[in-house]
């Protein structure tokens, strides 16, 4: 209640002050159009202070409801944990993927025509010309 209440108001603040500075602003392009600058803030105030009532009501209504039906549903449950590496098959697909790029390396190394091998040159080598990288992950864990 506290929470909502405190956010309503600090929004009903920047409408009050948002509604002044458009006032002033309207003034300074048409003078005498608008009504006065008490009229403007005593409506502003009015319709803020409804805000925050009914704002801080519906949402104290609407906690008490969320509290009422994780009785009987179990509520949402948040996990926060600094796993952040990539999932399973994430890490399958990775693993195919820097295989494949291998593969493609030792391909242009081998297989460049004379004229283009200064540029194939240039390229770092990711590996030793005799190892061998398996073709299929290994087999057991969970897939890791």
């Amino acid at each position: 209640m506290l929470t909502s209440f405190l956010l309503l108001a600090g929004l009903g603040v920047i409408a009050v002050v948002t509604a002044v500075v458009v006032w002033y602003m309207m003034e300074a392009m048409a003078p005498d159009v608008l009504p006065k600058l008490s009229t403007v803030l005593g409506v502003g105030i009015g319709v803020v202070c409804l805000e925050v009532v009914l704002g801080t009501c519906l949402a104290t209504l609407g906690t008490f409801i969320y509290n009422l039906s994780v009785q009987y549903n179990g509520g949402l449950e948040v996990v926060v944990t600094n796993d952040l590496g990539p999932t399973p098959a994430a890490a399958r697909a990775l693993r195919h993927m820097a295989r494949a790029r291998l593969r493609t390396r030792r391909y242009l190394r081998t297989h460049t025509p004379v004229r283009a091998a200064h540029a194939v040159g240039r390229l770092p080598v990711v590996c030793r010309p005799g190892r061998r990288l398996p073709l299929r992950p290994p087999r057991g864990g969970r897939g890791e």
